[in-house]
């Protein structure tokens, strides 16, 4: 496949679905030009930003945009498949077992730019952090859009379903 360059191309790529390869293919051709990346990024210090790039019944396209030190929240998609891929900067993935007395980290990795990974819930909760001092951008890709997510509360230690909400929806193609 092709580099996807762009957002057009995301979108039409989109439409054609999945393909031979399937989203695992797809998200590893995402290569955005600099200058595409900057006009699709957006940053907050209120909390890391989730812009909409695609949605169709099927299929969403979520940029997430990290500040040095943001961290989002334990949480679970209700056995949506992901399909991510760091574009900027480095993120850490931990994923989680929810025990009675609250999270206990079951394993943890790295992933600096032009790496991908793949999320279901069987792999249990899991929660992204940008623990560097420069911005990280990465695109994910996730089969049946999420409406709502299992989001562990730390103060009161119960696992809460919670609208999945995005900062920016950016999609402009009809589905």
């Amino acid at each position: 496949m092709e580099a996807i360059v762009d957002l057009a191309q995301l979108q039409y790529n989109l439409n054609l679905g999945p393909g031979f390869g399937g989203y695992s293919e797809l998200i590893k051709a995402v290569d955005f030009s600099e200058e595409s990346l900057q006009e699709l990024q957006h940053f907050s210090f209120q909390g890391y930003q989730r812009i909409r790039l695609y949605d169709s019944q099927v299929v969403e396209a979520v940029l997430t945009c990290w500040k040095p030190n943001q961290v989002g929240k334990i949480h679970n998609f209700h056995n949506s498949l992901g399909w991510f891929k760091v574009l900027s900067g480095e993120l850490f993935l931990e994923h989680f077992q929810i025990k009675h007395d609250g999270p206990e980290k079951k394993y943890e990795f790295s992933y600096p730019a032009g790496t991908q990974g793949f999320l279901n819930d069987d792999l249990g909760f899991h929660r992204f952090s940008n623990p560097h001092a420069s911005n990280a951008v990465a695109i994910f890709i996730y089969a049946d859009k999420i409406e709502d997510w299992d989001v562990y509360n730390d103060a009161t230690q119960i696992i809460e379903r919670v609208p999945a909400k995005v900062d920016l929806d950016l999609d402009v193609v009809e589905s």
